[in-house]
């Protein structure tokens, strides 16, 4: 099974498959919010995982979950990936950025991003959303 190196949030992050990635404003675990409900426009969710050799050259599965404070699902999303082989011994880093865009939040609370790597939780990332005041004019 791949390992997951590190994943988080942040405002923005795109990534080269293997190589490097870019971050602006990374480790996003709260948003601040002036009225509920409130639509976020963008998180930047970024992942490495390490395949080892003898788990390339085959699919492997990727799912994300965003839990709400009640334990609902608020988004799923899945998908496949390999890498391809390498040297002997070596594993290989797989960068992954996920663009999410307009997640709409009930309330504030406590939510939770759940990663799975072939159908194993690997990682829970969590994201408090509250309530700013409204600056007296």
């Amino acid at each position: 099974m791949p390992k997951l190196e590190f994943a988080f949030l942040a405002d923005s992050a795109e990534a080269e498959p293997g190589r490097k990635f870019y971050v602006l404003g990374g480790g996003v675990d709260s948003i601040g919010a002036h009225a509920f409900p409130v639509v976020h426009p963008h998180l930047a969710l970024l992942i490495r995982v390490s395949v080892h050799p003898t788990e390339a050259e085959r699919a492997h599965t990727l799912e994300i979950r965003l839990i709400d404070s009640d334990g609902g699902e608020l988004a799923r999303m899945e998908g496949n990936f390999q890498a391809a082989g390498g040297p002997p011994g070596r594993e290989m880093p797989m960068n992954i950025s996920l663009a999410v865009s307009n997640i709409r939040f009930e309330g504030a609370g406590d939510y939770s991003i759940e990663l799975l790597l072939d159908n194993q939780h690997v990682k829970s990332l969590p994201l408090r959303l509250y309530q700013v005041e409204q600056p007296i004019v």
